[in-house]
């Protein structure tokens, strides 16, 4: 009686196993399937949102450009300035270096 009991469970394993494959392979075809049903609406979407992010992508690409600018125009005058206090620093060495030199 108990090897019957036994065999009987080794078979409903082997039967469970085989279901359970048989089940993970339904499982994926219809996986594929549904994505390549939904593919065709996926890539529809992805347009709509792009045109639909076009304007506002634009609206920050502008504005990005204009504080570039601004950053530029700053950087310019923070360069000229620069520029001015080391001419005025060198003349007035050089007055102070002539003065000296008429002393002498």
């Amino acid at each position: 009686m108990a090897l019957k009991t036994k065999a009987i469970k080794k078979q409903a394993k082997k039967v469970a196993k085989a279901a359970v494959a048989e089940g993970e392979k339904a499982v994926k075809k219809a996986v594929k399937k549904v994505a390549k049903a939904a593919a065709p609406k996926v890539k529809e979407l992805k347009k709509a949102v792009a045109k639909a992010a076009e304007p506002k992508v634009k609206e920050l690409k502008k504005t990005a450009a204009k504080y570039q600018k601004k950053a530029e125009k700053q950087i310019a005058k923070a360069v000229d300035s620069g520029r001015e206090a080391l001419k005025d620093t060198l003349n007035a060495s050089s007055k102070g270096l002539a003065k000296a030199a008429k002393k002498l």
